[in-house]
């Protein structure tokens, strides 16, 4: 059901499953980058991600992992950047590309018919879960337990798999603690029961005030709302509780760190998610409006 799109000259899929008996791979012409500014804080983790995506050209899958942490601090754009990279040295080695496979959770029924499909093709392919989380009782949740570990069937050598998430175990609260269980252990071993499954876990925690600084001052380059080699000021930055009003000039670094700061504050998030929106309202003036209106 996935070969005729195999033939395809692309280099990701999007698994579509409206109708349970008729899934398909529908093409992404455009995967989404991976921008610079958007790695800042993460190269030690991208180090080991794209160091397990290497065992591809060792001919036996990468280790299957868990991504989880902060919302909004990169994971995905982690994953595209390690693909990315695994295809730039393929290409370098004359080693067959590696394809990008997202699945949703409705797509985990078709896993068994994918990979057999998968298992018979010369390149390789990621296997790309992303935000993945089970809601209460979902039956997509034990047969996404089973092949991850657990089922007769497992990953061809040619085939890996990653996801990503905001939650480290992947279930909501009400289905790892069922207060109706028969046996306590037992939601217990549900709510760790895909965390484990995993050879590699990998921690994004939400970014330091100055790697958000980083991240802001980045990405204004990017918009050239600030020159190329700005970097950010060795200036006390103030932490205390307390929003008060910008000073300087909203376009100088100075007025841009003050805004940004208070951005986060009142975001209650440093994570790059909130670095894009705030370069995306000051690239529009809207900031400025909004300190006018303050006042």
């Amino acid at each position: 059901m996935f070969r005729d799109a195999l033939e395809m000259n692309v280099e990701a899929f999007r698994v579509l499953a409206r109708e349970r008996d008729s899934p398909t791979l529908y093409p992404v012409r455009h995967p989404r980058p991976s921008p610079r500014e958007g790695l800042i804080g993460l190269s030690s983790l991208l180090t080991v991600l794209s160091k397990n995506f290497d065992s591809f050209r060792d001919g036996v899958s990468p280790v299957s992992t868990l991504v989880h942490g902060f919302r909004g601090t990169g994971k995905t754009s982690l994953v595209l950047e390690a693909w990315k990279q695994t295809n730039q040295k393929h290409a370098s080695r004359g080693i067959p590309r590696c394809r990008l496979i997202q699945v949703d959770r409705d797509g985990i029924p078709h896993l068994l018919p994918l990979i057999d499909t998968l298992s018979d093709c010369k390149e390789f392919f990621l296997l790309f879960f992303d935000d993945l989380y089970f809601p209460a009782e979902d039956p997509n949740f034990h047969q996404f337990r089973a092949f991850l570990d657990g089922g007769i069937a497992m990953l061809p050598g040619n085939t890996g798999l990653v996801v990503t998430s905001n939650h480290r175990h992947l279930v909501s609260e009400s289905f790892s603690r069922r207060e109706d269980a028969l046996n306590p252990g037992e939601t217990r071993d549900d709510s760790l029961a895909l965390w484990d499954r995993f050879g590699l876990s990998l921690t994004v925690t939400e970014p330091s005030l100055e790697t958000f600084l980083d991240i802001v001052i980045a990405k204004c380059i990017d918009r050239k709302l600030l020159p190329a080699g700005t970097l950010r000021p060795e200036i006390q930055v103030d932490e205390s509780p307390g929003m008060p009003l910008p000073s300087s000039s909203p376009r100088s670094l100075e007025g841009i760190v003050e805004r940004a700061r208070r951005f986060s504050l009142l975001r209650a998030s440093r994570s790059g998610r909130t670095a894009q929106w705030f370069v995306d309202l000051l690239e529009r003036d809207i900031l400025e409006s909004q300190d006018r209106a303050d006042t």
